[in-house]
């Protein structure tokens, strides 16, 4: 089985990733070298050994249940990184775009980016714990006090990003003066943390 697990990842990363990479440089568009740059591809390369010992799990009777759970977990985390790739490549090409100056989507994508890591961890520790996650929220509605503490500076950034956007108060190459501080300068980048 591991040998069979390194053989999917070697035709997964070297094979199928170069064949792609070669198909990607030679078509036109750019969306395509922007996923590759991003790693897209790469990251959806590591659920192949992962499928390959999921497969095999029954092979090993008394323990076949943790493989898969373990498995399946690896392909919960894996699928979050690639998916977490294409949304950085997503706001990538959008900032081609000439749009992008004047609405940044940087913000709101980080906002997903958090949410989504939320939700899988959730799964994740659901498919781990073999229970429902639906128990898991149940308790972490009860958590939810030490939730917001933790990231209450992300809830905070999350609502002035959308001010900021909504009021259309400060774009990408506006100057800024805080004489306050002793700041000034370009904005080169509104995102949920920081302008």
């Amino acid at each position: 089985v591991i040998i069979l697990a390194v053989l999917a990842n070697y035709v997964a990363k070297k094979i199928l990733l170069t064949v792609v990479s070669q198909f990607v440089k030679r078509s036109r568009t750019k969306w395509d070298d922007i996923l590759l740059q991003r790693k897209v591809f790469s990251r959806l390369a590591h659920l192949a050994p992962a499928i390959v010992i999921y497969m095999s799990a029954y092979l090993f009777p008394p323990v076949s249940e943790a493989i898969q759970r373990l498995s399946m977990v690896y392909m919960i985390l894996a699928g979050l990184y690639a998916f977490i790739s294409f949304l950085n490549a997503v706001t990538d090409i959008y900032n081609t775009y000439e749009i992008s100056r004047q609405r940044p989507i940087k913000g709101y994508v980080e906002i997903v980016k958090i949410l989504l890591v939320l939700f899988v961890s959730i799964i994740a520790i659901g498919t781990m714990l073999n229970q429902s996650p639906w128990k898991l929220l149940t308790g972490l509605g009860a958590m939810t006090a030490i939730v917001i503490l933790v990231f209450r500076d992300s809830i905070l950034g999350l609502v002035a990003s959308v001010q900021l956007s909504a009021h259309d108060m400060v774009r990408i190459g506006d100057w800024i003066e805080v004489p306050k501080y002793g700041a000034d300068g370009n904005v080169i980048d509104v995102s949920l943390h920081t302008i």
